[in-house]
């Protein structure tokens, strides 16, 4: 299988990880409940693994990153905890995907007002729509609270928001920020205090190339969060309610050791690699690219229509270097008028090319393209792929397009 489905999970993982969960499943037990070495061990790993993360994340430290099941858990508690009331205000984007939507609009109807920053033609934020937005907020409700949930990178066009102009102008309004960082966490670098965010969710299953079932919130110190779940937790058993340190007060019921072991390692494996391996992943979203452009030319027009920044025209643009918007190694493509869904069936059937088709569960971004009933061809990239790859991807294009295209 020629795998280019990483924005949805990781696949190639390194074989440290699943090694880490079977030690894990062989060796823990239950962290934060024993004076035992089995729970120790597994307390230990947790401690460790938060370490990691906050040094990722460039956080205030272990005690600001509370584990969750995964990005959407995570989100869910940000967008849910703060305690917005009727009144005050939420702001979204178009390009958000369900785990920030759905969750705004339950707030919406409990009197929230939920607001929806637009797009530029290539998709990109309309930073100039945020700013505005954020100051007729404050200028007309100076003491309302105001709350930004943006995802870092697009799942669906691999855009990537100028974060030190959206950061800025939170700082400005007073709004709370709150980043998606699904899709970036362990391709862009994030730095939680140099860049002013308040809250950083993700999973740990796709760049981070951890075990399905992980997942983080990292909460920067001073902000509180209402608990999404309230239940065990290991320390002050006679309170009521979930204590108030962090991490803790976050996290109800015991936490899944055996798959934070396996990002553990995954984390530990990652050290020092991952400027390459970013650098790897985004020559191959430029070969697409320009395979792509060549295709189109061979036809005399556009026959695959890329969506998002570094288009088939200007394939230069795929890169990050020197570019204060940097990409993610992700594509976005129609051919013709084919269904999304033909197109991710033939290149399965033909060649065993594992890309994603339909709506990416961001239904907002397939309203502003206009591809809601025929959804998008998605191929994503990491390190483990090949040029040789791509360019069996490309070569059945090429076939698609001479034959039904």
């Amino acid at each position: 299988m020629i795998y280019f489905d990483n924005a949805a999970t990781s696949y190639n993982r390194p074989p440290c990880v699943k090694e880490a969960v079977a030690a894990a499943i062989d060796a823990f037990g239950n962290p934060s409940r024993g004076a035992y070495s089995a729970s120790l061990d597994a307390d230990r790993c947790l401690f460790e693994t938060r370490m990691q993360l906050a040094a990722l994340a460039g956080a205030e430290g272990p005690d600001c990153v509370a584990f969750t099941t995964n990005a959407t858990q995570a989100l869910n508690t940000a967008i849910l905890g703060l305690g917005l009331h009727a009144g005050d205000y939420l702001i979204v984007s178009l390009q958000e995907h369900n785990s920030v939507l759905r969750p705004a609009y339950r707030l919406r109807e409990r009197g929230v007002v939920v607001h929806f920053v637009g797009l530029k033609a290539d998709a990109r934020l309309d930073m100039e729509d945020l700013e505005q937005t954020l100051r007729t907020i404050r200028t007309q409700n100076p003491d309302t609270r105001i709350a930004v949930a943006l995802s870092h990178g697009s799942n669906v066009t691999g855009n990537v928001i100028d974060l030190s102009v959206v950061s800025a102008l939170c700082r400005e309004s007073r709004a709370t920020l709150i980043l998606d960082a699904a899709q970036t966490m362990g391709i862009i670098p994030i730095r939680m205090r140099q860049s002013g965010i308040d809250i950083l969710c993700f999973s740990g299953h796709k760049a981070l190339m951890g075990p399905q079932g992980t997942g983080a919130i990292i909460v920067r110190r001073g902000i509180r969060l209402s608990p999404l779940m309230a239940g065990g937790s290991g320390i002050r058993t006679f309170l009521e309610t979930m204590p108030q340190e962090m991490p803790e007060h976050l996290e109800a019921g015991t936490q899944n050791a055996h798959s934070i072991a396996g990002l553990h390692a995954a984390l530990a494996f990652a050290e020092g690699k991952r400027e390459t391996w970013r650098a790897q992943a985004l020559s191959l979203r430029k070969q697409l690219l320009s395979g792509i452009d060549a295709i189109n030319r061979q036809a005399g027009e556009e026959r695959i229509h890329v969506y998002g920044r570094g288009t088939a025209v200007n394939p230069a643009s795929a890169s990050c270097q020197g570019d204060s918007e940097p990409v993610l190694p992700t594509v976005a493509f129609n051919i013709g008028q084919l269904e999304a869904a033909d197109v991710a069936d033939r290149l399965w059937r033909d060649r065993q090319i594992a890309v994603r088709a339909g709506g990416h569960c961001a239904p907002l971004i397939h309203r502003f393209f206009g591809t809601e009933k025929r959804g998008i061809v998605r191929a994503s990239f990491s390190h483990a792929n090949t040029p040789g790859q791509v360019q069996i991807l490309i070569e059945e294009l090429r076939d698609i397009v001479q034959t039904e295209g």
